[in-house]
């Protein structure tokens, strides 16, 4: 074998490691690999090679050990690993908010609550661990014992037994938080296939059934604060309602990111079926301060970030000048969180507070020769097009005469629809429900600024075939048109001035793939 040829364990490569790692694996299985590993290195009897003694690595290693046993039980669980940089950030969050008891629900490996102890010091985490604030919770028996150990190697054997400890479903009615905690937590993100006798069972489970959901209300109900990282599907979207209800009892703020260009998982995770090169799961960190009597969430607009700019993207100044000025509270008239550029917030005010109709108002409900053509997928802009798109994907709108055909074109090939979509969904498909539920005020055009908005339509139609482009998804071509930014910003510039506002360039951040241009 590979490791015959070394002299010594320090001299072996990681791949020869690994090999003897999975040797191990093969023969007495994870869990008693890892009481061999851990109680091997708590006792610094060096039975293994230094990669295996490094505290820091062990998550890597947990997750390769999934991975070469049981792929898919890793994907059954809905394990999303925490990155050190986004833990940290998650950690400095968690400092100041109320509680004198630190809980990590899902706590895994510990990266978490880790990196939480290293925020707040050494003389801070052992006065934790001699007062017994620590609870940590998960339903893998292994990752939370590996998490415990690697506590103790950092502050000493004798914290081994001061952490509290809870193995199994943290949503049974028997499994409570400690009074007066602060909870950080990664929950598991994933679909409730069946809902369990031993659950409370709320709106919140059965409206989302999602596990992430669950875990949140839960916190939410027991914890004095908190902060979450979980996918941002929550933040919008009709399922999530009851969840957001909940939420409107609390405090604090959300930030959304993005997965392209960069994400904040750090890319496909070992041993999860996948084959995606990224990490599909947007993520928001969800921060509940329940401060004063105050209520409702400051929202971040979606983040985007090329891989280059993680490091000033994970700055919590950074991040926090991104957050709106409204605290935003759901209700039957606002029922979902909106995802708005702080500086955009006055724009996004006068749009909807001039606009009397959506756009579904305008359509026909038989065909017409008005007809436009909408991909319902938007990465950058989106697009209305006279001629026919080649392509699976695309809402097929008919108008009653050509002034309000000719409106919504302008409209929805503007940044105005783009932005509707960015600030109320931004995943990937621009659904037929949010498409006709877009504000309008084709009512307050008037002839001058409609004689010019016809113009550059009728230019722009001209030139359809000279920007038409495609990309191959699913083995078949998908059209779609990319036209010029200029015509965009002679629409931005005119629908912007009926709102009393001058700036088309105020929309490029909207656009941007980049976190510079959105800060």
């Amino acid at each position: 074998m590979k490791r015959n040829k070394y002299k010594s364990p320090e001299e072996m490569t990681k791949e020869a490691q690994l090999e003897l790692y999975y040797e191990k694996l093969d023969s007495v299985k994870l869990e008693e690999t890892w009481n061999i590993l851990l109680k091997s290195v708590m006792k610094r009897k060096g039975k293994f090679p230094p990669f295996f003694c490094d505290e820091n690595n062990f998550g890597e290693l947990y997750e390769l050990g999934l991975e070469h046993v049981n792929k898919l039980e890793k994907k059954e669980l809905g394990k999303y690993y925490t990155p050190y940089d986004v833990s940290t950030v998650l950690a400095q969050w968690l400092v100041p908010l109320k509680g004198e008891n630190i809980a990590d629900v899902c706590c895994g490996t510990g990266n978490l609550i880790i990196n939480y102890m290293r925020v707040i010091g050494k003389e801070k985490a052992i006065e934790l661990l001699e007062n017994r604030k620590i609870y940590l919770y998960d339903i893998d028996k292994i990752a939370i014992k590996i998490c415990k150990y690697r506590i103790a190697l950092i502050y000493g054997e004798q914290y081994l037994k001061s952490v509290h400890t809870r193995v199994g479903d943290f949503l049974d009615i028997k499994t409570v938080l400690p009074p007066n905690c602060k909870v950080i937590s990664n929950p598991p993100y994933f679909k409730i296939k069946e809902i369990q006798t031993n659950w409370e069972i709320t709106k919140v489970i059965n409206n989302t059934k999602e596990l992430y959901c669950a875990f949140i209300e839960k916190i939410c109900k027991q914890a004095e604060s908190a902060v979450i990282i979980s996918p941002y599907s929550f933040i919008s979207g009709n399922k999530f309602y009851s969840l957001r209800q909940e939420l409107n009892k609390h405090s604090g703020y959300i930030i959304s990111f993005d997965n392209v260009p960069g994400n904040i998982f750090n890319g496909r995770k070992k041993g999860i079926f996948n084959t995606n090169s990224t990490n599909a799961v947007r993520a928001a960190i969800t921060v509940i301060d329940n401060i004063g009597n105050m209520q409702g969430f400051k929202i971040s607009p979606i983040i985007r970030f090329k891989n280059r700019e993680r490091e000033d993207v994970l700055d919590n100044n950074n991040l926090l000048r991104l957050l709106g000025e409204k605290r935003q509270i759901i209700s039957s008239k606002n029922t979902s969180y909106i995802k708005c550029f702080k500086d955009l917030e006055p724009i996004n005010d006068s749009w909807n507070n001039i606009s009397k109709n959506k756009l579904e108002n305008y359509l026909s409900k038989d065909p017409s020769k008005y007809c436009l053509n909408v991909p319902n997928t938007c990465r950058y802009f989106t697009v209305a097009s006279s001629m026919t798109l080649d392509r699976s994907g695309k809402h097929v709108l008919y108008f009653n005469n050509e002034k309000d055909y000719t409106l919504a074109y302008a409209f929805i090939n503007s940044s105005f629809a783009y932005w509707y979509w960015r600030m109320y969904d931004g995943g990937i498909n621009y659904s037929k429900s949010l498409l006709y539920s877009l504000p309008v005020y084709f009512d307050k055009i008037s002839q001058v600024e409609y004689d010019e908005i016809q113009k550059i339509v009728k230019k722009m139609i001209s030139h359809e075939k000279k920007y038409l482009c495609s990309k191959m998804n699913a083995k078949k071509y998908q059209f779609n048109i990319k036209f010029p930014i200029k015509y965009r910003k002679e629409l931005d510039s005119i629908f912007l001035s009926v709102l009393g506002f001058d700036n088309e360039d105020c929309f490029n951040k909207i656009h941007a793939n980049n976190f510079a241009e959105e800060i």
